[in-house]
């Protein structure tokens, strides 16, 4: 071994994979540091439309329902969570390798007056956790609109017997 492989092997970036002065990995390092990071550094942007804040974040391939989680706190506080652990383990007759990574990602949201927190929806589709919290207005709105289409006569009550 070279006096400059011997040096580089002792800079500190080499020491995260004790196992890289022989020239092998044992495991995928990189796998895991990127799929943690992904989870982590989730982006969660947020729409003002006319009936509705919503909220959206892309999430990395594989993450499951049960990793999210929404909610309301202290009345007017939107909160979207998520965490997720993985673990990684390989054998071999002469080794045992186990590598652990979690990441968390938090996004804390003060929702405005007239954001109806009791009519909160989250649904995730392909990856993409939308939030939609309706305005206290919209749903008003909805609600008479919907009183009026009951309220109208159909087509067939109109035509009577035949």
């Amino acid at each position: 071994m070279s006096l400059v492989r011997l040096l580089d092997t002792l800079a500190p970036e080499s020491w995260r994979n004790p196992f890289s002065i022989f020239g092998t990995a044992v495991a995928a390092d990189a796998w895991l540091a990127s799929d943690t990071s992904a989870f982590a550094n989730t982006y969660i942007e947020s729409r003002d439309t006319a009936g509705a804040y919503v909220f959206s974040a892309a999430l990395p391939p594989g993450v499951k329902k049960e990793e999210v989680r929404v909610e309301v706190d202290e009345g007017n506080v939107l909160v979207i969570t998520g965490e997720r652990s993985v673990r990684r383990e390989e054998r071999s007759d002469r080794w045992h390798h186990i590598e652990r990574s979690c990441a968390t990602f938090l996004g804390r949201f003060h929702l405005p007056g007239d954001a109806a927190v009791d009519g909160v929806r989250a649904a995730m589709d392909a990856g993409v956790l939308t939030v939609t919290v309706p305005k206290v207005g919209a749903i008003a709105a909805a609600a008479a609109a919907a009183a009026t289409a009951a309220a109208e006569p159909t087509m067939a009550a109109e035509a009577g017997p035949c």
